[in-house]
């Protein structure tokens, strides 16, 4: 006998009841799975929070492990339209008197009327050098050629050659890139055949009178600056001047006889305030997370997402006992951030006394300088040190968010033996089911065949209800 549809012999609704009883054997596991899976993305969540703040916190103190952020200098002239002056780090705090008498100059001469040789040689030269250029009368033949003759030589010493127009008179002008007096151009020309030949361009003759000092008007003579340091006279050959204060650079502008300006280096304190004043800012930070991440309430018993884990415990007492321990500094009173007035509040977060932190900048600059960036000791290194150990690559925390991951791929993969057993628990219960139906219905049906075969014997009277 066979039963077309599940339940028809016994009555049962099979086809809605074998889901419901998986779906009651699922469910408790699928929520524990989806539970854990919740608190698996939150603490995943909350483990990347924590590393972009340690490293947000990192890059914020970064420059308190460079000695030579401490050795910035700001230079300043109190007249800058006298000089302009600028210090490297390495520059000594002072002041510094200067008085400028003349600015160096570079030598400019033009030539009377359009006075050139015509063809020959032209020779240039200084203390550094000389050049020549050759001219002809195919190559040469116009006041422009000669000019880029000048100013194409690749053996050129350091001339300009340009033109001026006088009056309508075409003349060339000699300019020497460099100042200084020993700078000054020595010009001389001579033909092929040894005499000299200049040759009058508006009068369309050559000047053959041997003699060619003067055919040439200066503008400008060479010479050096004249100028006094702190009432020392000195020259310079430029107005650059970069070899009277060590490591600073005085540039000369014009001059201020008898009204001296001040030229000054000092140790760039504010910029190292705002360092510090970035790191305690930037620690205050990290510890509102770490707060927040560790946080529990005894009334609603809600707790971070962090809260007990070692993980944040360990990396928050390592930086704490870093920033409140001394560090060996036998040369200076400042060997702890309470020292410098950096002191710890009820709350774990730090403060900054500005008033007690000048006094220490300005007593033992050299002193504050060591306690942060000194290698390895100093306060910054030993952070960076402990940073770094969780926030490199395949480390501390590299490696619990690895471990998240697996586990959230772990409860992908216990869902999906979940679906293998619930499909096979299903149709287990439809087959133990659909035998159960199949028996119940011949059972009814033999018991049918029984009440009929009975009532059909002889003598058999059927009671009336």
């Amino acid at each position: 006998m066979a039963i077309s549809s599940p339940g028809i012999g016994s009555g049962i609704d099979i086809k809605n009841l074998v889901p419901d009883l998986v779906a009651a054997e699922r469910e408790p596991k699928l929520n524990r799975l989806a539970q854990k899976e919740v608190n698996l993305q939150a603490e995943l969540s909350a483990v990347g929070l924590l590393k972009s703040a340690l490293s947000e916190f990192q890059s914020k103190f970064s420059g308190l492990k460079d000695a030579a952020t401490f050795s910035n200098r700001t230079s300043s002239s109190s007249d800058s339209v006298i000089a302009g002056f600028s210090a490297d780090n390495d520059a000594a705090a002072g002041s510094y008197s200067l008085e400028v008498t003349s600015l160096a100059t570079a030598q400019k001469l033009v030539t009377q009327q359009d006075y050139v040789i015509s063809e020959g040689t032209l020779e240039f030269s200084d203390a550094g050098g000389s050049f020549s250029v050759t001219l002809d009368a195919t190559n040469n033949t116009t006041i422009e050629s000669v000019r880029d003759a000048i100013n194409n030589a690749t053996d050129n010493i350091g001339v300009t050659a340009t033109i001026l127009n006088v009056n309508g008179s075409a003349r060339l002008v000699f300019t020497a890139d460099e100042t200084g007096a020993e700078n000054a151009l020595t010009i001389t020309g001579t033909t092929t055949t040894g005499d000299l030949s200049i040759y009058d361009y508006s009068a369309g003759a050559a000047d053959v009178n041997g003699d060619i000092t003067g055919a040439y008007d200066q503008v400008t003579g060479a010479a050096d600056a004249v100028f006094s340091v702190d009432g020392q006279p000195m020259t310079s050959a430029t107005n650059t001047i970069t070899d009277v204060i060590p490591d600073a650079t005085i540039t000369l502008k014009t001059s201020n006889v008898g009204e001296p300006i001040t030229l000054s280096v000092s140790e760039n304190s504010s910029a190292i305030k705002n360092q510090i004043t970035t790191l305690v800012d930037g620690y205050n930070e990290l510890i509102a997370l770490i707060n927040e991440q560790t946080s529990y309430n005894a009334e609603t018993e809600a707790s971070g997402t962090l809260f007990g884990d070692s993980l944040i415990t360990s990396i928050e007492r390592q930086i704490r006992n870093t920033l409140t321990n001394r560090i060996e500094n036998s040369d200076s009173n400042y060997t702890s951030l309470a020292s410098i007035g950096i002191t710890t509040n009820s709350d774990g977060t730090l403060e900054l006394d500005g008033s007690k932190l000048d006094t220490a900048l300005a007593d033992d600059y050299a002193g504050v300088t060591t306690l942060f960036a000194d290698d390895p000791k100093g306060v910054a290194f030993q952070i960076d040190i402990i940073l770094e150990n969780y926030l490199q690559t395949n480390g501390t925390i590299d490696g619990r968010t690895d471990s998240i991951n697996d586990k959230l791929k772990d409860i992908t993969e216990e869902r999906t033996a979940l679906d293998y057993r619930s499909a096979k628990l299903e149709a287990r219960l439809y087959k133990q089911f659909n035998a159960m139906d199949l028996i119940v219905a011949q059972l009814n049906s033999t018991g049918q065949w029984l009440t009929s075969a009975l009532d059909n014997l002889p003598g058999v009277v059927r009671q009336t209800k």
